[in-house]
């Protein structure tokens, strides 16, 4: 294993004249084994004065899409003002980038006819002219909201929506909506990761003032109310107390979910994942702080229950002790699973949220690989998977991870994120959206599949990377907190002036400068904790109020204590080829076959594919952890009214991911096909034909189907499912993922609801199979129900989305499927 020294960047030599010519020439080594690997070159050349200087840089390194490989930056706005023109010219050209996204319009195909639309915005990447949610949010929480504050307020309204259908019983008919936008199976509830807005409004509050502040508080707490409670009906099960839906950002189904899950994507929704799920716990947190603001002190103390609540159901779930990580995400069955899949920006957002404690947040840095140049955002890869999130860098998420670092004062973390998003930005003169994750490449090979230049959350990560971790500004509600993070590393790359200044920072209407009285060189690895803070010349505490500040300027000085040395490092992953699919120290193993399963006379039985070692699950807990025979019969007498559900996973090298799950039904079982005497409803009904198999319900919108006399003859838990057909749109885009409420009442009168989902399904040439929905469950005693089916909402229901070019869009609110069968299963214990 190569020394971690040498890793850190991959930075050859720095011209030592750079300084007193004002030009610089910074040489980045390439990966091992790369095919033509040579070193390449960034140029720097400075002329003006700091504050309005011009930078001319130029790269040998490949570029995307033929890309130019000079640039040429004039300073504006905040500005640093080091020993090195390299790095002060990585920062100007972040700010640039931030300038080239602040728009007056934007724009995309699927809304309003593709003609631009006006607002006073940020765009998502020199490809993407449009607002997206999630890319917004986290660049903005990153530091983007520092640098304009009120085109941040701009941008996230533009992503709130009253709803244009009257709101459903539990769903707030006077708040707004968060936008999920177009996605997986037909967006929201399949993704829930909207939540990651409040991370933005809680940065972008932070820096509004006075009136300001107080309008946009009202805006962001209608926001997040009307949003938590959709989602507490919706995604929420209160079975293990967590939030079911789709990974935040990681968001290309196959890339980082098994390939069968394309035709499942009722699963994942069911599916818990962390980063999602942390992220409804910094909504929950900010709803309760603005509602305590707005002395509603009912709706604070309810949040804040949750919050705790979601806390604990978050580290009792997804930590691994044995992994040192935060698993991605637990299975849909029955009784959830960890999947041995761990996510660097999940782990980042537990360890900056306070998930994480002090102990678990050290052991996840130290535990989790990083490559020579920067560490992948999913661990382990998937095997014969092309570039995107799989075997990829995303500079925003390594800037969570340096955020991540500073916090818990992991030096060796922080100087591989720091490095990272310094080779990134240099080599490709902006900052891209990804990179391939062992070449730091924008492209090589087969991805990555997409990419943009000046990627929004990448220029925030960027940004806030130099003026949070570096320079220690920290805007958040109740003040500045100033917590400068010096390494040696970093000092080293600021270069050798005594100080080093970042300049035109705003607060309250005040400009603030901060500069950093810069400690002796240490060796690397060591750090330098802050020995003193003054503003304006005198002492000041670690957390400034605007009161604080003077109207002409002020200036905050910070002196460091001498060198520390830290002893944690970072876990190298192994060196394969970069032109490796499938190396097996560093790919999962194949995700098996699903299997076949018989009942036999002496229980289930499963035909496993033979070769490797298998483990068992059934209904979510291991049934068996090393099988290797090609049939396994389960040991366990088996209730013969009882639904059992099996997966495997391959154990051969790394774990897979899990199986599609099979099957056996118990004798308890019940099918009600539409037509049944059981069923009424007011939905037409369509006879077998036009590729779908059998006849169906289309359950549209204002529709409702009742089964009556519904008996359940043992006391247990129940799993309704709908089998269904949704081909309104695509499986990969659109609005209208069918959301139905489904109510089942006793015959003494008692009710109880739960939210079945329908997502869209894949065409099969003319052919449109008929899927399973999302499964909800239900603790039955022995009696006569009757089930209901009635309309919830989707994202076709927001006044927003009134301009979208698709189903469920300029057309009016789609919320339709096509159902077959009413499935009840009752569950083993």
């Amino acid at each position: 294993m190569m020394p971690t020294r040498m890793l850190t960047a991959g930075l050859l030599a720095v011209s030592p004249s750079a300084a007193a010519a004002q030009q610089a020439t910074t040489t980045y080594a390439p990966y091992p084994g790369t095919p033509e690997a040579r070193p390449d070159t960034v140029a720097v050349a400075v002329t003006g004065n700091p504050g309005a200087r011009r930078f001319d840089l130029s790269t040998s390194a490949p570029q995307r899409d033929a890309a130019p490989s000079r640039r040429t930056i004039q300073e504006s706005g905040p500005f640093t003002d080091t020993g090195s023109v390299h790095f002060d010219a990585l920062f100007a050209m972040a700010a640039d980038d931030a300038r080239r996204a602040s728009v007056d319009r934007i724009g995309d195909d699927a809304y309003n006819e593709g003609k631009p639309i006006p607002c006073r915005c940020f765009e998502t990447g020199e490809k993407w002219h449009y607002v997206w949610t999630r890319d917004l949010s986290y660049a903005l929480d990153l530091g983007l909201a520092d640098f304009d504050p009120g085109r941040a307020v701009a941008s996230l309204s533009f992503k709130t929506s009253a709803l244009r259908m009257p709101a459903p019983a539990g769903v707030p008919a006077d708040a707004l909506q968060i936008v999920q936008d177009t996605g997986s199976g037909g967006s929201w509830p399949i993704s829930t990761d909207r939540t990651a807005w409040a991370l933005g409004a809680g940065r972008t509050l932070a820096n509004l003032h006075g009136a300001e502040r107080a309008a946009f508080a009202r805006t962001a707490l209608s926001a997040l109310r009307g949003t938590l409670e959709a989602d507490r009906i919706a995604a929420f099960d209160p079975r293990d107390g967590l939030y079911g839906g789709e990974h935040s950002f990681l968001d290309w189904r196959e890339q980082t979910y098994p390939a069968w899950i394309v035709d499942d994507l009722a699963a994942m929704a069911q599916m818990k994942a962390l980063s999602t799920n942390v992220l409804q716990y910094r909504a929950l947190q900010l709803a309760a702080v603005l509602a305590r603001g707005a002395a509603d002190d009912g709706t604070a103390r309810r949040y804040d229950g949750w919050a705790r609540a979601l806390r604990l159901a978050i580290r009792s779930a997804f930590w691994n002790a044995r992994a040192g990580l935060f698993v991605t995400y637990l299975t849909a069955d029955a009784h959830p699973a960890q999947v041995a899949k761990y996510d660097l920006l999940g782990n980042d957002l537990a360890i900056v949220s306070g998930i994480a404690d002090e102990k678990q947040a050290k052991t996840i840095l130290s535990t989790y690989p990083f490559a020579p140049f920067g560490p992948p955002v999913v661990w382990p890869q998937a095997p014969d998977t092309f570039v995107y999130h799989n075997r990829a860098q995303w500079p925003f998420v390594s800037a969570y991870t340096l955020r991540a670092a500073a916090q818990v004062a992991h030096v060796a973390a922080a100087d591989r994120a720091t490095d990272a998003l310094m080779r990134g930005a240099a080599l490709h003169l902006s900052n891209m959206e990804n990179l391939e994750w062992l070449t730091g490449r924008s492209r090589f090979d087969d991805g990555p599949e997409i990419n943009s230049a000046r990627q929004l959350w990448s220029v925030g990560g960027y940004l806030g990377a130099v003026t949070g971790a570096i320079f220690g500004w920290h805007p958040e509600l109740d003040g500045i907190r100033l917590a400068p993070f010096l390494t040696a590393h970093m000092r080293a790359l600021l270069g050798d002036r005594p100080t080093a200044t970042l300049s035109g920072l705003r607060f309250a209407g005040r400009t603030v400068d901060i500069r950093l009285i810069l400690p002796p060189r240490a060796p690397e690895g060591w750090w330098y904790p802050v020995a003193g803070i003054r503003l304006n010349g005198a002492p000041a505490p670690g957390r400034l109020m605007p009161d604080m500040l003077l109207a002409g300027g002020n200036l905050i000085e910070v002196t460091f204590a001498p060198a520390r040395r830290a002893k944690a490092q970072v876990t190298e992953a192994p060196a394969v080829s970069p032109l490796s699919h499938d190396d097996p120290r560093v790919f999962m193993s194949a995700t098996p076959q699903t299997p076949i399963v018989e009942q036999g006379k002496s229980g289930p039985m499963l035909r496993l594919a033979a070769g490797g070692r298998h483990m068992v699950y059934r209904d979510g807990s291991i049934a068996a952890r090393e099988v290797t025979a090609v049939r396994w019969i389960d040991p366990r007498p088996a209730d013969p009214a009882a639904t059992v559900c099996y997966t495997v996973v391959a154990v051969t090298g790394l774990a897979s991911q899990p199986s599609s799950p099979a099957c056996v039904r118990g004798s308890a079982a019940q099918t009600i096909a539409v037509g049944d005497p059981q069923m009424r409803s007011d939905a037409p009904m369509v006879g077998a034909g036009e590729g779908v198999a059998l006849p169906t319900l289309a359950l549209g919108l204002g529709k409702a189907a009742t089964i009556a006399g519904v008996t359940i003859a043992g006391a247990g838990t129940y799993a309704v499912t709908l089998r269904y057909d949704n081909h309104v749109y695509a499986l990969n885009t659109g609005i209208t993922n069918a959301v139905k409420r489904l109510t089942i009442t006793s015959a003494a009168g008692g009710a109880r609801t739960a939210i079945v989902q329908m997502p869209h399904i894949r065409s099969s040439g003319a052919k449109h199979p008929l899927h399973l929905s999302s499964r909800v469950y239900f603790r039955l005693a022995p009696g006569t129900y009757t089930l209901t089916l009635s309309d919830f909402l989707n994202m076709s229901a927001l006044q927003s989305n009134a301009s979208y070019g698709g189903p469920g869009g300029a057309g009016g609110v789609v919320n339709e499927a096509r159902i077959a069968e009413v499935l009840i299963d009752r569950m083993a214990p």
